[in-house]
């Protein structure tokens, strides 16, 4: 990997977080954009670099606040309306909303104490990492989660490839997506457990929700199985 292309993205991080601190940015959009200069950084980091810590420091503080803007701008909105007309969502938006800003509080606070380096240690395109082998996965929040964050690395490694496959690119990343939203909603399932909804109605959801991973699920299946082929 060239190191100036590490390089670029650390100003590019480091631009982003000034900007972000300096006009109190809060929004879902400022968050997303906050997440993805992030995680393209970290991607580049060797893991023994100081600095490798703390940029994995926002994303984990930001993502509850990512979780909470989810459950509002997907999950809820795509829940079947004979559900969330039922939903006391006035009471779930202002409980919630003062989470979220308590949440980006903490965020700006780190932020503004975060000391960005002129200089990084990248990690080398060869770096090696454990393979996953997917054949025995279950819809299961936690084995999935686990693979799918074992896509992101595989996806960050061919994307800052010096001869990128494209092909690959787009099948780890829409298996990435699919992942991304069956975890976004057994996530918002449980968030939606938190508040004082009727145990029935709850359940009704739930099902719905498993209903529609499973289909998800199958479609990833199909994918992975397409992307495991295209390595033999």
């Amino acid at each position: 990997m060239e190191n100036s292309h590490c390089l670029r993205k650390l100003k590019e991080f480091k631009k982003y977080v000034q900007s972000f601190v300096n006009a109190h940015k809060n929004s879902n959009k400022d968050i997303h954009v906050l997440r993805v200069v992030s995680r393209d950084l970290c991607s580049l980091l060797s893991a023994t670099d100081p600095f490798y810590e703390r940029v994995k420091k926002v994303i984990k503080i930001s993502n509850k606040i990512r979780d909470i803007d989810v459950f509002f701008e997907f999950f809820l909105l795509y829940l079947p309306k004979k559900y969330l007309n039922t939903l006391d969502r006035e009471s779930i938006e202002k409980f919630t909303n003062e989470s979220r800003k308590k949440k980006i509080e903490k965020l700006h606070e780190y932020l503004k104490s975060l000391v960005v380096p002129k200089s990084v240690l990248c990690k080398y395109e060869d770096d090696k990492f454990a393979l996953m082998d997917s054949n025995e996965l279950k819809l299961s929040k936690i084995e999935l989660h686990k693979y799918r964050i074992y896509i992101k690395k595989l996806l960050a490694r061919e994307k800052n490839s010096a001869l990128k496959d494209e092909t690959k690119i787009k099948t780890l990343d829409k298996i990435k997506d699919i992942l991304g939203t069956i975890n976004d909603n057994y996530h918002g399932l449980e968030r939606l457990s938190s508040y004082k909804i009727d145990a029935s109605l709850f359940k009704k959801i739930g099902n719905y929700v498993e209903e529609k991973n499973l289909k998800l699920f199958n479609r990833f299946t199909k994918l992975n199985q397409k992307y495991t082929r295209s390595l033999l």
